[in-house]
C-alpha cells in the first residue's frame, strides 16, 4: 500500500521505530525541509534527483557533516519504507557521503581557566569546574541536589523522570555514572544548594526552571528544552569569555581539555573511555588522535630553536 505523503510516513515510521527523542527531532527537521523543497509527495515517487537536489540545498552554509547526518536519517526512513513494501526503490542508495573537514579541537590552558574563574561569579565557576570534570553541558543544566553524595565528593549522573518539580531527562547513551569531584566544588555545590527553596536543580535560575515546569503542564515541553533548559547557555557563555578575555571557544572545549590532561598524565584509551563516557571507542580514539597531532606540531615547532640559538646572532 502506498503512503499519501512524506508527513504521513513519518508519522508510521516513528510510531513504530525507538529512536533517540535528539535523533527523532533530526528526522522531523530533515522531513519538514524536504517537503518544503519538493512537497508533501508520495514517497515512493521520489527520485534520485529529488536526493541530489535536496543534498545539494543541505550543503549551501551547512558543514558536510551536517549535511551527512539529515540524508543518513532520510536514509533510514526510506529503508525502513522499501523493507516494508511501501516503496520500490531506496533513492538513498548508493548516495555518496559529503565530505567532512576534519576540526582541531581547542583545549583550554591553565592560564585561561584561572582568568574565567576570577571573572565568574559562583553559578559559572560551578559550571566551569563540573565541565572540567568531564561534565557535558546537559549534564550539569539537569543536575538535582539528590544526585550529589557531598560526603564522599561524587556526582551520580541519572536520568530524570516527570514530577511536580522534574521533567524527563535521559543521559547520553542511557549509561548513569559517578563522577569525582573536589571538595572546593563540592562547597560551592552546598552554596548554590543552600539558595534553592522548592527547586531541585543546582544550577538553573529559577526563571529557567518556571518556564520548563510551564511548558511542561502545557503539553509543549520539547527535548531541546529539556536538554537544554537554560535557552541563552551559549550567548551568556560568549560573555563570561569576552569578560575573562579569553578567545572563543568551544564550551564542550573543557571535556576535551579534561581528556587532554589526564591522557598527558598516563590514563590509557579504555580508562579515558569510561571517564568520558563514550559509547564507542572510537570517538575516545579520536580525542586521542587530535591530543597526539598537537604534540607532534608543537615538536616540530620547538625544533626551529636550535637554528635560532646557533645561527642568528
Amino acid at each position: 500500500m502506498k503512503q499519501p505523503g512524506m508527513e504521513t510516513a513519518l508519522r508510521d515510521y516513528l510510531k513504530r521505530s525507538s529512536l533517540e527523542e535528539s535523533s527523532v527531532e533530526v528526522l522531523e527537521r530533515a522531513v519538514r525541509w524536504f517537503v518544503d523543497m519538493h512537497g508533501n509527495m508520495d514517497p515512493d515517487d521520489v527520485t534520485y534527483g529529488h536526493v541530489d537536489d535536496f543534498r545539494s540545498w543541505l550543503l549551501k552554509g551547512r558543514a558536510g557533516s551536517t549535511a551527512n547526518t539529515y540524508t543518513s536519517m532520510l536514509k533510514g526512513l526510506f529503508r525502513w519504507l522499501r523493507d516494508r513494501g511501501h516503496i520500490r526503490v531506496n533513492p538513498f542508495i548508493g548516495m555518496k557521503k559529503c565530505t567532512e573537514s576534519v576540526r582541531q579541537f581547542d583545549i583550554y590552558s591553565t592560564e585561561e581557566i584561572e582568568r574565567i574563574l576570577r571573572v565568574a561569579d559562583i553559578r559559572w565557576r560551578c559550571i566551569v569546574c563540573l565541565a572540567l570534570c568531564s561534565m557535558r553541558r546537559a549534564e550539569i543544566l539537569n543536575l538535582v541536589v539528590s544526585d550529589i553524595d557531598f560526603e564522599k565528593n561524587e556526582i551520580h549522573l541519572m536520568p530524570k523522570k516527570v514530577s511536580a518539580t522534574t521533567w524527563p531527562w535521559s543521559i547520553k547513551n542511557h549509561n548513569e555514572a559517578f563522577i569525582g569531584i573536589d571538595e572546593s566544588i563540592s562547597r560551592m555545590l552546598i552554596e548554590l544548594s543552600d539558595q534553592l527553596g522548592q527547586q531541585p536543580y543546582v544550577i538553573l535560575k529559577k526563571n529557567y526552571w518556571d518556564r520548563n515546569l510551564r511548558l511542561q503542564l502545557e503539553g509543549t515541553l520539547t527535548h531541546r528544552f529539556r536538554n537544554n533548559p537554560w535557552g541563552n547557555f551559549n550567548r551568556d557563555f560568549s560573555k563570561l569569555l569576552m569578560r575573562a578575555q579569553v578567545p572563543h571557544k568551544r564550551f564542550h572545549d573543557y571535556r576535551r581539555t579534561f581528556a587532554t590532561e589526564r591522557y598527558n598524565n598516563g590514563f590509557d584509551i579504555r580508562q579515558l573511555k569510561y571517564l568520558l563516557r563514550h559509547s564507542s571507542i572510537q570517538t575516545t580514539e579520536r580525542y586521542i588522535k587530535n591530543i597526539e597531532e598537537k604534540k607532534l606540531i608543537s615538536k616540530s615547532g620547538r625544533m626551529f630553536k636550535k637554528y635560532y640559538e646557533t645561527l642568528v646572532p
